[in-house]
């Protein structure tokens, strides 16, 4: 009787393979949306003001609260409050309101943002490491499936 095995171990390495695939696609996605900014920007934390909401026919897209130094006096100390979009809307984090948020503020104008993550999820570059490894192990498990 033959052993299930090898056949067991080629779905596995299918199923690791696909995830691999997955993950690293949407996390290079999360990491190129971090270059928006145009440079590498102050990091500093807020909150989800307002969740995307829609009303009647307007889309409303989700806003951060953060402090950061008023525009023009990056020296400043961080006492003014901003409520603003962030650049990046497609981030692959969930922004309901009251989340806390690491994003990044251009010093020369504060009101420009982008979303690092959110407090309980992995960094972007975590989630490459991540998702390239579960890749390997797919492909290592295929190949010793096959030999």
């Amino acid at each position: 009787m033959p052993h299930p095995w090898p056949a067991v171990s080629l779905l596995l390495a299918v199923f690791w393979v696909i995830v691999g695939a997955h993950g690293t696609r949407a996390a290079l996605r999360a990491r190129r949306s971090l270059s928006l900014l145009g440079t590498p920007g102050v990091e500093t934390v807020g909150e989800v003001a307002n969740d995307a909401r829609r009303v009647g026919s307007s889309y409303h897209p989700p806003q951060i609260r953060y402090q950061a130094p008023p525009p023009g006096h990056p020296t400043a100390p961080a006492t003014h409050t901003y409520r603003q979009v962030p650049l990046n809307l497609d981030a692959p984090n969930a922004l309901h309101r009251g989340t806390p948020v690491l994003l990044r503020y251009d010093p020369k104008d504060p009101r420009r943002a982008v979303i690092v993550r959110t407090k309980k999820a992995y960094s972007p570059t975590a989630n490459v490491v991540w998702c390239v490894f579960c890749l390997v192990v797919g492909l290592a498990l295929g190949a010793a499936a096959l030999l």
